[in-house]
């Protein structure tokens, strides 16, 4: 199936292609991501020690698993789930935490573990509203790069190993993966790019072929189809003290995978959609949700952790087809893929030099998606600072540049892991850096028109603290009051509410001279982000009653912003003093 450049989507997710575009495409990327998905259970199993049972059964349960939560994050059921084409992988940068947990503590150390990541990505879809001032771009990029240096310390392990073997062979072998893989990415056409790490590991496995060092044993003996051998995962819970010392890292994994579905749902939204449209949160609640019952699942499957497969991104721009069909294709192909070991065994059979070869390109995209995180996401170079200084904290103990005392055991596994070190030093001066800004001040009230007078002498107070004239006090005063009219009668007509249940919160910061006022309240089915720009971009001729409040907030703010979540939406509006 060839594809097609396009900047708007063909194929909106409500909207049915063809039958053959929705099998071809759907087969397209399911062929793309088969070959590295299995990389990380294969890795972990082989490291593990393990017999080969356990690798066939890993490698079983995690294309069960990996299509059942990619149907789930398709079809949407309730509040879990994108309703969008977001299939799941496994996700790479959990490796050294796997292996460390399986080899430490058993499978079932590993089973518990994952449960628990779960338990933090489901949290954070359920209160995400309340938590983005903590799960910030600064903490999601500062380990984002420090699980890069985490995971280039299994690399280099990896193929170290294959080295002492194979001294010649190995090098050489991960060497033309990477080589392969990274001029169709740097070079390719858009097409290219997208098979470029399939390409550079067929590339890898034929010149280990020719070295001798691909072994078709695996292969030529698992049959077409079938299920997995004798090993089961034994469900239970293993609290011993590799569980104490890998929980930080595995509550940290659960946040690095709620903060990248939080951004492939954004990048979703953005290329499925044919019109501007602003974020839909309560979509991407959904999004972290169907991520935490994926992790459930592979915890009580027995396999590793999974995340959102970041090439579906590229791929939906490249064909411009969001329908929510080929994200049932893609499940069902994975699913299907289970019960057919001699594919699973091809994939599965691939060898360490290749693998090596694809998880240096890993590591090295890792990091600098971190790093674009961070600079693209937030203006504030102190917060810039924070991140620089916690990524060498991360790699100073990750690499034990620091000579430790004897401490206690758990704690001085968890300082080993930078990880951890890292991770919490930027969570405490993101804290730090929230706790000495400017205060802001809070307004409370119910959401009611009512509530108008009490609100202006909120505004009053807030601008006579700042020192702001009288023309930056009548600004702010119909900003706050339009929004409060636009809001009010939206959250308290024909929903059944008292208007005692509907309460609203203003924030309200400043930043320079501009101020930023918060509004925090109920629910709406309407997005006035949404409503303001069609009101810019399309200038009626005919005057509408109702759309006068968002007329006025149109032409006294400089920015409006509408965060809609389960139950809570979130208005923020930036109001500069007006022009002499």
């Amino acid at each position: 199936m060839t594809t097609t450049s396009s900047q708007n989507p063909r194929y909106e997710a409500h909207e049915n292609p063809p039958f053959r575009t929705t099998v071809g495409y759907g087969l397209q990327f399911s062929l793309i991501a088969s070959a590295t998905l299995l990389v990380t259970p294969v890795i972990v199993a082989d490291a593990s020690g393990m017999d080969g049972s356990y690798l066939t059964w890993m490698v079983f349960a995690s294309l069960v698993v990996v299509g059942v939560s990619t149907l789930l994050q398709v079809r949407r059921l309730g509040p879990v789930g994108a309703g969008a084409v977001l299939p799941m992988f496994t996700a790479a940068f959990s490796i050294p935490f796997c292996i460390t947990a399986v080899v430490d503590g058993g499978p079932a150390t590993l089973t518990t573990l994952v449960l628990v990541s779960a338990a933090v990505q489901l949290i954070i879809s359920r209160w995400l509203f309340i938590l983005r001032r903590i799960v910030t771009p600064v903490v999601s990029g500062t380990v984002m790069m420090i699980l890069s240096i985490t995971l280039a310390s299994v690399v280099f392990r990896l193929l170290n190993d294959s080295s002492q073997v194979e001294p010649v062979a190995a090098p050489l072998t991960a060497l033309a993966t990477l080589i392969v893989a990274a001029a169709l990415l740097l070079r390719g056409s858009a097409a290219l790019r997208l098979w470029g790490p399939l390409v550079g590991i067929v590339v890898g496995c034929i010149v280990a072929f020719a070295f001798g060092i691909f072994e078709f044993d695996r292969v030529v003996q698992a049959p077409w189809i079938g299920l997995p051998g004798e090993w089961r995962p034994e469900f239970g819970f293993e609290f011993g003290i590799s569980f104490w010392t890998l929980i930080p890292a595995f509550l940290f994994l659960g946040v690095i995978i709620s903060i990248q579905a939080n951004g492939e749902a954004i990048a979703m939204q953005q290329v499925a959609w044919r019109d501007n449209r602003a974020v839909d949160f309560r979509q991407v609640q959904g999004t972290l949700a169907g991520a935490g019952v994926s992790n459930m699942l592979a915890g009580i499957a027995g396999a590793v952790p999974n995340a959102i497969n970041p090439g579906i991104i590229a791929f939906t721009q490249m064909t411009g087809v969001a329908s929510r069909r080929v994200g049932y294709c893609i499940g069902l192909v994975f699913i299907a893929m289970a019960f057919v070991p001699k594919v699973s065994g091809l994939l599965s059979a691939i060898p360490g030099p290749v693998m090596t070869g694809y998880l240096i390109m890993v590591t090295g995209t890792l990091f600098v998606a971190g790093a674009r995180i961070i600079i693209q996401s937030e203006p504030n170079s102190q917060k810039v600072t924070v991140a620089g200084v916690c990524f060498w904290i991360g790699a100073a103990f990750q690499f034990k540049l620091f000579q430790l005392p004897d401490i206690n055991p758990i704690l001085a596994a968890m300082l080993d892991s930078g990880i951890t070190t890292g991770g919490f030093a930027a969570i405490v001066m993101i804290i730090y850096l929230e706790l000495t800004n400017p205060r802001r001040m809070r307004f409370k009230s119910r959401l009611d028109i009512e509530a108008l007078p009490e609100l202006n002498e909120f505004i009053d107070k807030f601008a006579e603290r700042r020192g702001w004239d009288g023309a930056m006090k009548e600004r702010l005063s119909a900003v706050a009051e339009e929004t409060l009219l636009t809001l009010a009668p939206l959250d308290l007509e024909g929903d059944g509410d008292s208007q005692d249940e509907r309460r609203l919160v203003v924030l309200a910061s400043s930043e320079g001279n501009a101020a930023d006022l918060e509004f925090i309240g109920g629910g709406n089915d309407e997005n006035i982000e949404d409503r303001v720009r069609q009101l810019q971009q399309h200038e009626a001729e005919t005057f509408v009653e109702r759309e006068l409040s968002l007329q006025l907030l149109r032409f006294y703010a400089s920015s409006v912003q509408h965060q809609q979540y389960h139950d809570t939406d979130i208005i923020t509006v930036r109001v500069v003093p007006p022009e002499a």
